[in-house]
């Protein structure tokens, strides 16, 4: 992949406290019968309302079918899972586990003794690792030498201040730069990369056609800003591309990486749209990701011309995008020890980590250019400061809000067939982590190896930054391993805490148990009415809104995949006393069921 080669593949306080219990006529509670009929709409409703389930034959499955086939077809369940798994609520957002809990330390000291063995091996010379929480650093660790082309002067030890080349992490803050411009209506998402850029010309013809010395008369493609920053604008890695001579070789010529030669010299403005207006599109936009330096270099001079655009006084903006980076990212973060060129500070040239083979990639610039896509330096310290706004984004000191965050951790591309599981965002590499979707993005120089990690479910993060000739790659799997069951545990502690259990009033009684890191209504009786039972389901999944506390009751059947519960089983038009017939939520520790007028408390 290049130069930055990618080897390895996140309303309560208006709401009116309702009725402790909700009057019925006397008359009512004698007849079965009308209770029924009174409940049809507000309460068993609830508990059936999915699509396309042949075998159900609740008395109220075509009310539901009725209300979710309108305007659609019906879709017949093709999982092969026993149930759709709901979304849990993230208690981690806010309410973080601490660096004292017995479990954490326990998932330190397990990481500390991998860590010493791993690093004891040849191919690290040193490795800065933490795991992050929406607070901050909850454990991190240093190992290893870090200057490794020195062997006689005093080191500094290796820790959160060691600052490290992160390579290709370094797309990550240019696309967060793009989303910062667009906030500020500098920018538009799709807007064309040739409004921003107008020398960027790609061809429209293939390379038969090229390769013909043919022009094409079709329609010259359209890419994107948000195609640049997802790698889906059919741009190749890197260009002008390496010219290797005679094909096939003899012999790898020893600066030859597995994507092409590293490049040691910064790429000139002109040579790079010379080519990109000379060769073929790799594929056409939105086909499939082709990893793409220069598409992010591109993002990165598109953001600068944006915001000059955007200004009444383009001449007093940012030129360059570290200029654009250090006033909208780093400056508002603090992040005082990243940048893109080697500080004349010694204190911050001290603590910067070199690598015994390759020692010299400590100091090469990439240039103006290529900066957006690889040349940026950083800390763990740094990065777990950056990385905890994105866990805790409702907080105070970050660039971006929380609305922008769910966006932007959120798959553009599907890899499909064989099973896989793996997708890309912009820029990020989706993957699976001990069984959890990672939203990641890696970083590769010669020496340099980094890792930066998001876990939005369970709002944790993983930082790993490296020198050596080791792969990343299984050193994150390894961290995952020690870290991930934790938080899965914890978390399954604290939902038992917070709604686990039988709520009750009077003879009214609401049971929720938890199943796989998931919550479920296993009773529900309202004035004598078993309301599972009469709508013919065995229990109902509390579907978390996002929002602390609140959730929508959606029956479990087996063998039915997720289609039907988010066409029609989360929100499917029912509501009364105003209030959705299948809402749960608490507030100062009380179960609220505002549709039957209901509050359960906890039976101790």
């Amino acid at each position: 992949m290049g130069l930055f080669e990618r080897t390895e593949t996140p309303a309560e306080e208006s709401q009116q406290q309702v009725p402790h219990r909700c009057n019925v006529h006397s008359k009512e509670k004698g007849s079965s019968i009308s209770r029924v009929i009174r409940w049809i709409g507000c309460l068993a409703v609830l508990a059936v309302m999915v699509l396309s389930l042949d075998s159900i034959e609740s008395p109220f499955f075509s009310l539901a079918s009725a209300s979710a086939a309108f305007g659609r077809k019906q879709h017949k369940s093709v999982s092969t899972k026993d149930t759709c798994q709901p979304p849990s609520v993230n208690l981690f957002a806010s309410h973080p586990p601490q660096a004292k809990n017995d479990l954490i330390i326990k998932a330190s000291k397990d990481l500390d003794d991998y860590l010493t063995d791993r690093v004891s091996k040849p191919d690290i010379d040193s490795i800065s690792v933490g795991v992050v929480t929406s607070k901050g650093l909850i454990i991190e660790s240093g190992y290893g030498v870090l200057r490794a082309n020195e062997s006689d002067e005093e080191q500094f030890p290796v820790d959160r201040k060691s600052i490290y080349r992160i390579a290709s992490v370094t797309k990550m803050f240019t696309v967060l730069e793009t989303l910062i411009l667009r906030e500020r209506g500098a920018l538009n998402w799709d807007d064309s990369v040739e409004k921003y850029v107008p020398d960027f010309t790609p061809p429209s013809y293939g390379w038969a056609a090229y390769l013909d010395g043919l022009q094409s008369e079709e329609e010259k493609p359209l890419v994107t800003l948000r195609q640049l920053a997802s790698h889906l604008a059919g741009i190749g890695c890197d260009y002008p591309p390496n010219d290797i001579g005679e094909w096939p070789i003899s012999e790898v010529p020893h600066d030859f990486t597995p994507s092409g030669r590293v490049r040691t010299q910064e790429r000139s403005y002109d040579d790079i749209m010379k080519a990109l207006s000379k060769f073929p599109l790799v594929n056409g936009p939105y086909l499939y990701p082709i990893y793409s330096n220069i598409g992010i270099d591109l993002l990165g001079l598109a953001n600068l011309a944006a915001n000059r655009l955007a200004s009444a006084n383009a001449s007093a903006e940012p030129q360059t995008h570290k200029e654009l980076l250090q006033r909208d990212v780093l400056n508002p973060l603090r992040l005082e020890s990243s940048f893109y060129r080697l500080p004349a500070s010694g204190d911050l040239r001290a603590h910067i980590a070199v690598p015994k083979k390759g020692a010299e990639w400590a100091d090469i610039s990439l240039g103006d250019t290529d900066d957006p896509a690889g040349g940026q330096y950083s800390s763990l310290e740094d990065l777990a400061t950056f990385m905890r706004t994105l866990l805790a984004p409702d907080a105070k000191g970050g660039v971006i809000p929380a609305r922008v965050v769910r966006e932007w951790l959120r798959p553009l591309h599907v890899w499909g067939g064989g099973g896989s599981t793996e997708q890309v965002g912009a820029p990020w590499e989706v993957l699976s982590l001990s069984g959890l979707t990672a939203f990641t993005k890696g970083g590769n120089l010669p020496g340099y190896r980094s890792e930066f990690v998001l876990v939005p479910e369970y709002s944790f993060g993983i930082i790993i930054l490296m020198t050596g000739n080791a792969s990343q790659g299984p050193v994150l799997q390894e961290v995952g391993k020690r870290v991930v069951p934790v938080f899965e545990k914890l978390h399954e502690i604290e939902l038992r805490r917070h709604y686990a259990g039988t709520w009750t009033n009077g003879n009214d009684v609401a049971e929720i148990k938890l199943d796989d890191g998931a919550l479920y209504v296993t009773k529900l009786v309202i004035r004598g009415i078993d309301v599972l039972k009469f709508a013919e389901v065995g229990r109902a999944a509390l579907w978390s809104t996002g929002r602390v506390g609140e959730f929508r009751l959606a029956p479990v059947q087996p063998s039915v995949s997720c289609m039907p519960y988010w066409i029609s089983g989360i929100d499917f038009g029912f509501i009364s006393r105003g209030a959705p017939v299948n809402l749960l939520y608490w507030k100062n520790g009380v179960l609220a069921y505002p549709s039957a007028g209901v509050n359960f408390v906890r039976k101790h």
